[in-house]
């Protein structure tokens, strides 16, 4: 069995649904050629390193995929290259089979309390630096207030 990584890079123009039916093309093709999909997500839309037909950003899509035998493979790069809506794309022969991943992010507990520490740091900061901003603003205010009183009741009893 052969592993396959194939990246390519769709129109950054297209809304979510477009972009699953280029997915959805590109995996009933996979299918007509007799590959066996292992994964295919999308990555998102990123920054290109140089603009491909006047685009600057791409969204990205990375594909896994196995094989028995290699025969359709340089059909399906050339399919790949002729459609419009796939800017770039790139595969190569992998040694080991990819992991399969899956859409739900796992959380462990580690993970939690980790975070749960993380918050509860940064909640205290911010509380410490507030409190510092209140003290200081209030004992000024106060410190003014007084020294008016204290001149004022001096004046008077001056008088």
């Amino acid at each position: 069995m052969r592993y396959y990584e194939s990246l390519y890079i769709v129109n950054p123009n297209y809304e979510n649904d477009r972009l699953d039916e280029v997915m959805k093309m590109v995996a009933d093709k996979l299918g007509e050629y007799k590959f066996s999909i292992i994964n295919h997500r999308s990555w998102g839309k990123k920054r290109l390193a140089y603009s491909i037909e006047k685009h600057k950003y791409g969204s990205f899509i990375l594909l896994h995929f196995e094989t028995e035998s290699v025969g359709n493979l340089n059909r399906f790069e050339r399919f790949m290259v002729l459609q419009k809506q796939i800017l770039r794309n790139q595969t190569i022969c992998l040694d080991t089979k990819p992991e399969m991943k899956t859409e739900e992010k796992q959380v462990n507990e580690s993970t939690v309390n980790e975070e749960k520490e993380s918050t509860t740091k940064r909640t205290k900061d911010v509380t410490e630096d507030v409190t510092e901003d209140v003290t200081e603003d209030v004992t000024e205010d106060v410190t003014e207030d007084v020294t008016e009183d204290v001149t004022e009741q001096t004046e008077e009893v001056r008088e």
